[in-house]
């Protein structure tokens, strides 16, 4: 029994030796010199929807943590809980620009603050060794404009002073050629910018034939409205002319899915859609043509829907007929046509010879309205189907004359490898810019130039 008893003791003495070597090594503190910062997060705010989606870098100077893309417009940032985290810390102090609205101009980060980031924080962090530290600069970026907005003024009084017949205004290798006629000449103006324009020579275009189907395709221009002729322009300035043995050409319609699209009338005057891969070849589908479907003076336009399928939109025109048509036909592969006028009536005041361009995952429609003579502008979110008026915000401009066979067209950007870059810097302040040029007011012809722009479209980054 004493046996088993000091065993028993000499066991003990043992275990409590080895509990108090093992507490020696958990009592040992391990510091560190590294005061980085690791991580900065905004908690998520009912009142702030969207302070808890800012993304924080540090910039290449290694002092400054800012997130690149902005927080929306209006987000405020005035009482923020952020958390902060570091590969070490003993503690960190706060240090606010004068005017604070705490009224003091330093405070230890607890962990349970509400700072306000409407100025840049100073972040100051010790290392876990209680004497190395690191100092950074908390700069909260907001939108400081609305970017859903759209800024309109005027580029250009006049173009030109010839009481043209006929006009139209196209984007090739971003730039801007405007073209007019008057029966007896033809004209060109191009410009880089849209608000200074150059007169330019044009050789081979016609005199007397409507402009208004002038279509950009494979990086060349074509022009049809004159017969059996074709008309084609590599750089704007020189125009070559083709006669096609087949049909007679009505119009060009738009560009889509690797093809150029007409409205053709073969030998036995039946209408036709007409396709081509190369503007030289054309071959004429077998579908039926749609009565109410226009032959020209329509608008058209061909874009990429949010899900990325190529469509096209043709609105309004004149039939074979010479009846005028507010209908609206959308297509996916230019022989099966949808009317959109047949469930939304919503473009019905919309006058003849209206422009309409895809811009911002959006199109835009422009011309004079058939009910009280007034300037026409919608936007529709959904691909042609339904119209709107745009917000208070976005109006066109009330300066401008009521006009119909105006164009309206985008100037896009060039790409650029550096992205701050002075040349894409410069590019995006031209570029994504809608131009509507032109036009005529029933008996007078104009050649002003207006530009809008949205602010998003400003932005380095979108």
């Amino acid at each position: 029994m004493k046996f088993t008893f000091f065993r028993f003791i000499l066991l003990f003495s043992i275990i409590v030796l080895l509990s108090s070597c093992l507490g020696s090594s958990n009592n040992t503190t391990v510091t560190s010199t590294d005061a980085s910062i690791t991580s900065l997060t905004f908690a998520k705010n009912d009142s702030i929807p969207y302070i808890s989606t800012a993304v924080f870098s540090l910039d290449a100077d290694g002092k400054t943590i800012t997130n690149v893309d902005s927080l929306p417009f209006k987000t405020r940032v005035d009482s923020v809980n952020p958390t902060f985290g570091f590969t070490s810390t003993a503690g960190t102090m706060l240090y606010f620009l004068p005017g604070y609205k705490y009224k003091k101009d330093s405070a230890l980060l607890t962990g349970k603050d509400t700072l306000d980031f409407r100025q840049p924080i100073t972040v100051k962090n010790y290392a876990s060794d209680g004497k190395t530290f690191k100092i950074y600069t908390v700069k909260v970026n907001v939108h400081q404009v609305n970017p859903e907005k759209y800024i309109w003024g005027k580029a250009s009084d006049n173009l030109n002073s010839i009481n043209a017949t006929s006009q139209k205004a196209v984007t090739l290798r971003n730039r801007l050629f405007y073209y007019s006629n008057d029966h007896s000449s033809s004209y060109l103006s191009v410009s880089n910018d849209g608000y200074s324009w150059k007169d330019t020579t044009v050789a081979g275009l016609p005199t007397s034939t409507s402009l208004g189907d002038m279509t950009l395709f494979n990086g060349k221009l074509y022009l049809t409205q004159d017969g059996s002729n074709i008309y084609s322009s590599a750089n704007g300035a020189d125009w070559i002319k083709k006669t096609s043995d087949k049909f007679i050409f009505k119009s060009l319609l738009f560009a889509l899915n690797g093809n150029l699209w007409a409205v053709v009338q073969s030998a036995d005057l039946s209408l036709h859609f007409a396709y081509s891969p190369d503007g030289d070849i054309w071959t004429a589908t077998t579908d039926e043509f749609p009565a109410n479907f226009p032959v020209r003076d329509f608008a058209s336009v061909s874009f990429a829907s949010p899900t990325g399928k190529a469509e096209a939109l043709v609105v309004g025109g004149y039939s074979a007929s010479g009846t005028p048509l507010n209908n609206r036909w959308s297509t996916e592969n230019g022989t099966y046509w949808i009317d959109f006028r047949n469930e939304n009536h919503t473009l019905d005041t919309l006058a003849v010879g209206a422009s309409v361009i895809s811009y911002d995952s959006k199109l835009l429609v422009f011309g004079m309205r058939t009910d009280n003579g007034k300037n026409y502008y919608k936007v529709s979110k959904d691909e042609g189907l339904s119209w709107q008026l745009p917000d208070t915000a976005n109006v066109f401009p009330t300066n401008v004359l009521p006009r119909s066979y105006q164009s309206a067209v985008v100037l896009r950007a060039k790409t650029y490898d550096k992205i701050n870059s002075v040349a894409l810097k410069e590019e995006i302040q031209k570029s994504n810019r809608i131009f509507v040029i032109g036009g005529n007011t029933g008996s007078t012809s104009l050649s002003d130039v207006w530009t809008g722009k949205l602010n998003r479209k400003n932005f380095l980054r979108q």
